[in-house]
């Protein structure tokens, strides 16, 4: 019986080593940037990343990138024209091809599908390297968008964040993922926050109950002037100021904006620390030792009991709070209103009323 037990805990060590995902029943799912080891055939935060080490460990359309061991988008077939050693930022791509930054290389990649919409599609023209993928933590950009009915062709949950589509996976879960400092996770998306003394950005008004800019004053449909006056342009449905993103010296929109579709619109999107969700330091693919990650992004662990000198005791600001996830509860530092339980946009946890603001039901 000892042996029995020895053994079963050498095949574990042996596992972590070797970094092999542990599920007694193995399920590769191969989704938007990536393919990841589930406990079954759907994607979900339990999901750890898939460990490849030649390109028919990955699904059909995804290679292997032997340095990192995990598998990206792509191409390797004779008529694709893939070269992973080419910079497509100045050769450009096939068609059917989109240039994009995987593992820090722009590569040409399989276009996700669907027609490309608004000014801000996708590219096979030289310089226009796009930065919306990265395998290493599944969020997923794809085909450009002016509307989330353009993402139909992303799968189900998608949203057009910042002109591209983005699959479910890549959304935000709380506000300390958003790109724009002063944000809020809402449905999803990093909305402004607003109050009386704080106005939202031209084009967006604030919801003053839950202290977000989530309203919209005008809609407007379509792309360009449409149905925007005093020279405005529609972007994602609403009526903003233009920027010409193309001109000598870059966009001009003001902090926490970015130019999408030839308009100034608030940073919707969210940028991800890690991979392997309810997993601590090393396991958790890039979080500290002392970090925990919840929702692909890195919080440091504490305990509810620590005392003011404990070493588990919560920065200025942050208070100790468990978290609830697909794997578990964990008790990580957190700051007050942030981390909530209710929601999860990027799992498909909505509200059943009301509005998701950084996981908690308003």
């Amino acid at each position: 019986m000892k042996r029995l037990l020895l053994g079963i805990a050498m095949l574990g060590v042996a596992a972590l080593l070797w970094g092999c995902p542990i599920y007694g029943n193995e399920n590769r799912v191969c989704q938007g940037g990536g393919c990841y080891s589930c406990p079954d055939q759907t994607y979900s935060g339990a999901c750890i990343n898939w460990t490849c080490s030649q390109d028919s460990d990955c699904d059909t359309g995804y290679l292997c990138d032997q340095g990192s061991g995990t598998c990206y988008p792509g191409s390797n077939t004779p008529d694709s024209g893939y070269d992973a050693a080419a910079d497509c930022s100045i050769t450009g791509c096939p068609s059917g091809q989109v240039c994009k930054l995987s593992n820090g290389v722009a590569q040409c990649v399989q276009q996700s599908g669907g027609s490309d919409a608004g000014t801000g599609a996708d590219s096979s023209s030289p310089g226009d390297a796009s930065t919306g993928t990265d395998a290493s933590d599944g969020s997923v950009y794809g085909i450009g968008c002016n509307a989330d009915s353009d993402c139909t062709a992303s799968g189900a949950g998608s949203r057009c964040i910042d002109g591209r589509c983005a699959a479910q996976v890549a959304l935000c879960s709380d506000g300390t993922q958003c790109n724009a400092a002063g944000s809020a996770c809402v449905d999803g998306l990093c909305e402004a926050l607003c109050s009386a003394t704080q106005p939202c950005p031209s084009g967006y008004g604030c919801d003053f109950t839950r202290g977000v800019c989530n309203l919209n004053p005008g809609p407007c449909s379509g792309s360009g002037a449409s149905s925007c006056q005093g020279g405005a342009t529609c972007v994602e449905g609403h009526c903003v100021p233009p920027c010409d993103a193309a001109a000598e010296g870059g966009a001009s929109c003001a902090a926490g904006q970015v130019c999408v579709n030839g308009g100034c619109i608030p940073d919707q999107g969210a940028t991800f620390a890690c991979a392997n969700d309810g997993d601590q330091g090393q396991l958790s693919n890039t979080c500290p030792s002392s970090d925990i990650c919840l929702h692909h992004d890195c919080y440091p662990a504490c305990a509810l009991d620590a005392s003011p000198t404990g070493a588990n005791f919560c920065p200025a600001g942050t208070n100790c709070k468990d978290v609830t996830i697909e794997t578990g509860i964990y008790a990580v530092c957190a700051a007050e209103g942030s981390l909530g339980s209710d929601c999860d946009p990027a799992q498909g946890k909505a509200c059943a009323s009301g509005v998701c603001i950084n996981g908690s039901c308003q």
